[in-house]
């Protein structure tokens, strides 16, 4: 990775996640008032003063192991002051020096990585001079600083960008995948996610709920940056009655909106549940690309259920899903795991597709020789063209004179139309319906779809959901 690294470290519960959101001007981690929440490294792009930088937010030091996470996390914590560039040492202003600060000071001091020492907590006016006492853990000038009201914070950064080394020639945006793992607690998510980047960088354990927050992590794939988001296990809010775990839920919903692909993991030894449904929904609701992993494969009885059987009773259960690959793999041996990034990049080029103006018309005079829009009660719907709207995700637009007769089972027809003549596959087609529209050529498409990859966009997609029936129904939901 090219960018600077700036990683933050400190005891339990002195204020690193808060420090972590500060700094991005987000609420980019879970926080809470205990001990304990933070556990895997998490990192985030940032910028001060025009310097672009990578920083991480890692899980509380604690020097006794009081079990197999303890170790984990520790070993979380050692791995990412290797990848420093600098390391933010955070101390609790309000309780002031403690014998494990100490003997932290001196792990971190031993790396010999340049080092900011940051006394969150400070509200007061006499931060500085309650700060004097770090003085002794010999890293330097204490920076007295508040997470919470921002005190101090810009002097701080100021500090650290000139502390940073200047970025590699890769530290120019790139073309990127933004691939989240998402499904129900204990699914394998971590574990997959290690697999893929061959390295135990999120904590696992056989207990449900170990991973608090959405962690991002890069890896190289054919010449393509990936972002993988590994997230917490969705339940159901009813079941939800942790603060740390309501966050958590959250930052996996905001996961989705943030990425590009999706990829639902689902234990093959207890098949697809009522809740995978639901988190596929908000998938394609995000107008995100969404495949499914059958995890854990390796541990399903071969003459209980093939592939082939247990992909067939998911559709016969939802058939909105016949339009979502699968994937069988084992997370836990590494069986078959790298296609999961093969799958999520073909998604991706789906997702992005110009499918030309040509072809479009070729589909539309197709699919309208084999099923025109039936008579309704208040009159015909004649569609007179067709046209490629929007990419990531693929639009069509259909100019009809009376949009608000098109009824809901015909909108699934075309969708449905479309995946299968463009092959389209893990893409929530959208399907709109105008009495009038501009055509795109596919040179504004193009344009369209460079400047979404840089981060903007040429024209606003929100102009398409305004009037009419617009999204396409996903998964059974009416068309409004």
């Amino acid at each position: 990775m090219s960018l600077p690294c700036a990683v933050i470290v400190g005891r339990p519960n002195v204020g690193k996640s808060s420090l972590f959101n500060r700094v991005l001007g987000r609420r980019a981690a879970v926080v809470a008032d205990r001990e304990g929440v933070t556990r895997d490294r998490h990192y985030q792009d940032a910028e001060w003063a025009g310097k672009r930088f990578r920083i991480v937010d890692t899980g509380g030091f604690m020097p006794k192991s009081d079990g197999p996470l303890d170790d984990q996390v520790r070993k979380q914590i050692t791995t990412a002051l290797e990848e420093a560039s600098v390391v933010v040492f955070v101390l609790d202003g309000r309780t002031g020096v403690t014998a494990q600060d100490q003997d932290f000071a001196r792990l971190v001091l031993r790396g010999r990585r340049p080092v900011l020492l940051a006394v969150n907590k400070s509200e007061k006016r006499s931060a500085a001079l309650e700060a004097a006492e770090a003085w002794s853990l010999g890293m330097g000038e204490p920076h007295p600083v508040s997470a919470l009201t921002g005190f101090g914070i810009q002097d701080m950064l100021d500090v650290l960008v000139q502390m940073l080394p200047d970025s590699g020639p890769d530290g120019a945006p790139r073309d990127v995948l933004r691939l989240a793992v998402l499904g129900r607690p204990n699914a394998g998510k971590s574990t997959l996610v290690n697999a893929l980047l061959g390295e135990d960088r999120v904590v696992t354990s056989e207990k449900a709920g170990t991973t608090r927050d959405a962690i991002d992590t890069e890896l190289e794939y054919k010449e393509h940056r990936v972002i993988l988001t590994d997230t917490a296990g969705l339940r159901k809010k009813a079941r939800v009655d942790d603060e740390v775990e309501h966050f958590a839920n959250l930052r996996a919903l905001e996961a989705i909106r943030r990425s590009q692909v999706c990829v639902l993991l689902v234990d093959a030894t207890l098949s697809i549940g009522e809740q995978d449904f639901r988190i596929c929904q908000k998938v394609q609701e995000a107008g995100r690309g969404l495949f499914i992993v059958l995890n854990k494969w390796d541990a399903v009885d071969a003459g209980d259920k093939t592939f082939d059987h247990m992909v067939k009773e998911i559709h016969h259960r939802n058939p909105e899903l016949q339009a979502v690959p699968f994937l069988a793999v084992s997370a836990m041996s590494g069986k078959r795991v790298t296609k999961v990034l093969e799958m999520a990049m073909k998604v991706k080029e789906n997702l992005e597709r110009i499918l030309g103006r040509e072809n479009v018309i070729e589909f539309f005079n197709q699919t309208l020789e084999i099923q025109s829009h039936p008579s309704t009660s208040r009159g015909p719907v004649n569609l007179s063209r067709c046209c490629q709207v929007l990419v990531d995700p693929v639009a069509l637009a259909f100019e009809t004179s009376h949009p608000e007769r098109v009824l809901p089972s015909y909108v699934r027809f075309l969708r449905r139309r479309a995946v299968e003549h463009f092959d389209l596959m893990g893409v929530p087609v959208r399907i709109w319906f105008r009495s009038r529209f501009q055509l795109r050529t596919d040179e504004e498409l193009e344009s369209y779809m460079e400047g979404h990859r840089e981060g903007f966009q040429e024209w606003n997609d929100a102009e398409w959901e305004e009037e009419g029936p617009a999204l396409t129904p996903v998964l059974g939901a009416e068309n409004e």
